[in-house]
């Protein structure tokens, strides 16, 4: 893994690299495929609304925002406009995508839109049940690897037991790509899956079938697109795309039709790889900054956002 050539801050590489050394690194990114694998299978509606970075990012701020609000400030919380400016600072999307993809939100029931007091054109965005449920899983799915790369806290007990964590946990992530943390764009290759509906999902699917193709003495896969394509509900053909962008980029090698057979190169797995050890050391980092900031028999109490 040559991450030292990747143009991120200091502290980010040497986290990283502290990360793929640990002797627990290779089976903490099979669980973290698994389980974020089964949070998207067969959730067609799931893979339209946070399958890929920018929407990833945007749902961040959003967790960010609602789980920090401040309940004695009716200014406080999530809004389509405050969305709309951090997309714009960080140059994901424009403000109709925004837009589009929170009306998306609501009509897939993860939110609600609720009147302010202060200005009745406002509109403050909250999670609906749905919605913190579907939080709580993709923080687990982030939290139950990294106790297999440290000690230093029971990452879950504290989710269950300090209700400040959650929220956090989800800003930390956010200054921490802001100072430098958002690695997919310094990786093009890595654009490939996580600029597509379900690509990092697909990335998975692959290195997954890889690991046990290994483990019977081979380096050939199967990944029919059509399979692919019914669990994630995207279209054969987004599939197929993505699997012959990749070999054009050098990641594998298609020795059958319709993925009956693809050989995965060494260059798809350090991809994989690289990507992991990146997001575990910026998580990791965000999972213990929330962990220390509020001690855990400290009763829970509002956050200004």
């Amino acid at each position: 893994m040559n991450i030292d050539a990747i143009d991120l801050p200091k502290w980010f590489i040497d986290d990283a690299k502290a990360v793929y050394r640990h002797d627990n690194f290779q089976a903490a990114l099979r669980l973290f495929a698994q389980l974020s694998i089964e949070i998207f299978h067969r959730n067609f509606m799931l893979v339209r609304v946070v399958s890929e970075e920018t929407r990833y990012m945007i749902g961040a701020a959003l967790l960010a925002l609602c789980l920090n609000r401040d309940a004695s400030d009716p200014s406080s919380g999530a809004t389509l406009s405050k969305l709309r400016l951090f997309s714009a600072q960080n140059n994901l999307s424009g403000p109709n995508r925004v837009s589009a993809l929170v009306a998306l939100m609501v009509h897939s029931g993860y939110l609600r839109q609720d009147s302010v007091s202060f200005d009745r054109r406002v509109k403050r965005l909250e999670l609906t049940e749905r919605g913190l449920s579907l939080a709580h899983s993709f923080t687990v799915a982030m939290l139950r690897p990294l106790q297999l790369l440290s000690e230093k806290h029971k990452y879950e007990d504290v989710l269950h037991s300090n209700p400040r964590f959650i929220g956090n946990f989800y800003a930390e992530i956010l200054r921490l790509y802001a100072e430098g943390g958002r690695f997919a764009p310094k990786i093009p290759v890595y654009s490939l899956f996580v600029d597509q509906n379900g690509g990092r999902e697909i990335l998975f699917i692959l290195w997954l079938a890889l690991i046990d193709a290994e483990a019977a003495g081979q380096r050939t896969v199967s990944c029919s697109y059509g399979e692919i394509a019914r669990s994630l509900g995207v279209s054969r053909g987004h599939v197929r795309r993505l699997i012959e962008s990749s070999e054009k980029n050098g990641l594998l090698i298609i020795q059958a039709a319709g993925g009956r057979s693809v050989e995965l190169l060494p260059k798809f797995v350090d991809l994989v790889e690289t990507m992991a050890a990146l997001e575990f050391a910026l998580v990791l980092r965000a999972a213990d900054a929330a962990a220390a900031a509020v001690p855990a028999d400290e009763p829970p109490g509002p956050i200004a956002p």
